[in-house]
């Protein structure tokens, strides 16, 4: 089993051949799909797509922050926990206390065995 060279590594002939022909093939794709905007308006789309990217990315960490946060609290609260299998027939007591009773109980169970 062949691993892929890392960064530095020289790839074979055949794949450095077959590497070229993709960057090639991408590059005409590219070539036709622009080829009716000038560098003018090439360099607009380029400003427009940046200033879009900025937004998005400014978005992406505001939703990362305020998700972590709220993980943070949930954590807090005890309400990452999965729901225990008695769920139905206590449905007023806390997670973090079915957690302690549940605790306890195995506590209890492992010291009668021994």
């Amino acid at each position: 089993m062949r691993q892929e060279p890392g960064p530095g590594k020289h790839h074979g002939a055949i794949t450095n051949s077959l590497l070229r022909d993709e960057i090639a093939r991408e590059a005409r794709v590219a070539a036709t799909e622009f080829a009716d905007l000038s560098d003018e308006e090439l360099l607009a789309r380029e400003a427009e797509l940046d200033q879009r990217w900025d937004v998005v990315r400014e978005e992406h960490q505001r939703l990362y922050s305020e998700r972590r946060k709220v993980k943070r609290e949930k954590s807090r609260r005890g309400l990452f926990l999965p729901p225990l299998h008695d769920d139905d027939a206590e449905p007023d007591v806390l997670l973090s206390e079915k957690l302690k009773t549940a605790l306890a109980e195995s506590k209890k169970r492992r010291q009668r065995r021994l």
